[in-house]
C-alpha cells in the first residue's frame, strides 16, 4: 500500500513537471523572455518543416502539442494567449497540489488503522492502537473506570493475602489466568476437553462438556482462532480469603476470531475475517491445590454489578 502511494507521489510529479514546461513553451508563444529563447533555439536547430511546417516561434510546436495551453496562444505574439496560458498554468498547479494534499492523508489514515483489525493492539509486540470496523479506537478505559475503585481494594487485599500465602502472588495468578484462557480456547475448537480436571472446577467443567456434545449431534463446531490475551489486560476486581473459601474475580479484555461451522466446513454463524473483541469476568476459586476456573460472567451480570457498586468489598 505505501509503494502504491509513492508510485502515485512520482507520478504526480512527473506530471507537473510536464505541465510547467509546456506552459513554458506556451508562454514563449505569447512573447515571454525564457520563452522566446527557447522559441528562438528551437526555431534554429528544427526549423524547416521537421515538426508542422514551421519553426518553433512560428506555430510549429502549437500543432504538436495537443494541451489547451497552446490553443489559447493562438497566433504567434498574442498578449492575451500568454495570460490565459498563464491563469490555466496557476489553476493546474492548484489542481496538483491538492491531490497531493489528499493522496498524502489518505495514505496516512490508512496506515494508522493498518493494523486495526488484524494483530490489533492487543498484542505485546504491537504499537498500534486497534479499532473497530468504523474507525472508533477499542479500549477498556470505560471499564477501568467503572471498576476502579475494586481495583484499587482488590490489589490491596492480595497483596495482604501474598505476604502469608504464595498462591495469592499477582504475576502468579496472571499467569494462571492467562494459562487457562488460552487451554480453554484451543480444548473448545478441538472439542477436547479431557484435561478439565486440571483447569475448571467440576460443575463448570461437565456443563462445557454437555454443551460440546449438542453441538457435535447438531453436526457444528465452534472455531476459535487467534485469541489474544496480554498480561496488561487482566486486572482483579474481587478477592475472598476466608476459612471456608478463597476465590477471585479477574476482568478479562481479550480478542479473537470466532466462528461456527458445519461438518462440511462452512460458516454458519460468527465472522470468519474480523477479530471480536470483549471483556469477560473469570472467578477462580482454589481447589486441591490450584487455581480453577469456576464461572465467566458478562458485563451485565448481576455478581459483576454488585462488585461495581462496592457491595462485595
Amino acid at each position: 500500500m505505501r509503494m502504491n502511494t509513492r508510485m502515485k507521489r512520482i507520478g504526480l510529479g512527473i506530471t507537473f513537471v510536464l505541465l510547467w514546461t509546456q506552459a513554458s513553451l506556451a508562454l514563449a508563444r505569447g512573447g515571454g523572455g525564457v520563452g522566446g529563447s527557447l522559441g528562438g533555439s528551437s526555431g534554429g536547430s528544427v526549423g524547416g518543416g521537421s515538426f508542422s511546417g514551421g519553426g518553433a516561434s512560428g506555430g510549429g510546436l502549437g500543432g504538436f502539442f495537443p494541451m489547451p495551453f497552446f490553443f489559447f496562444g493562438g497566433s504567434g505574439g498574442s498578449g492575451s494567449g500568454g495570460i490565459l496560458s498563464l491563469l490555466f498554468l496557476i489553476v493546474i498547479v492548484y489542481f496538483v497540489y491538492k491531490t497531493l494534499r489528499s493522496s498524502r492523508r489518505w495514505g496516512q489514515g490508512r496506515s494508522s488503522k493498518g493494523h486495526g483489525l488484524g494483530t490489533g493492539g492487543w498484542d505485546d509486540n504491537s504499537n498500534q492502537q486497534p479499532v473497530d470496523l468504523n474507525g472508533k479506537p477499542i479500549t477498556n478505559s470505560d471499564s477501568l473506570q467503572r471498576f476502579g475503585k475494586s481495583i484499587n481494594f482488590t490489589r490491596e487485599n492480595m497483596r495482604y493475602y501474598a505476604e502469608t500465602f504464595p498462591r495469592w502472588d499477582r504475576d502468579a495468578l496472571i499467569g494462571r489466568v492467562r494459562q487457562v484462557f488460552f487451554w480453554l480456547q484451543d480444548g473448545w475448537s478441538r472439542q477436547d476437553l479431557s484435561a478439565a480436571k486440571d483447569y475448571l472446577a467440576t460443575t463448570l467443567g461437565n456443563k462445557y462438556e454437555a454443551d460440546l456434545q449438542a453441538m457435535k449431534a447438531r453436526g457444528e463446531r465452534n472455531m476459535i482462532k487467534e485469541p489474544l490475551l496480554n498480561t496488561g489486560d487482566i486486572e482483579f476486581i474481587h478477592s475472598q480469603l476466608d476459612e471456608q473459601t478463597q476465590h477471585f474475580m479477574a476482568m478479562v479484555s481479550a480478542s479473537l476470531i470466532d466462528y461456527t461451522v458445519n461438518t462440511s466446513e462452512r460458516l454458519i454463524a460468527g465472522d470468519d475475517k474480523h477479530r471480536l473483541y470483549y471483556t469477560e469476568f473469570w472467578e477462580f476459586i482454589f481447589q486441591d491445590d490450584k487455581w480453577l476456573l469456576v464461572n465467566i460472567y458478562q458485563e451485565d451480570a448481576i455478581e459483576v454489578a454488585k462488585i461495581a457498586r462496592g457491595e462485595d468489598e
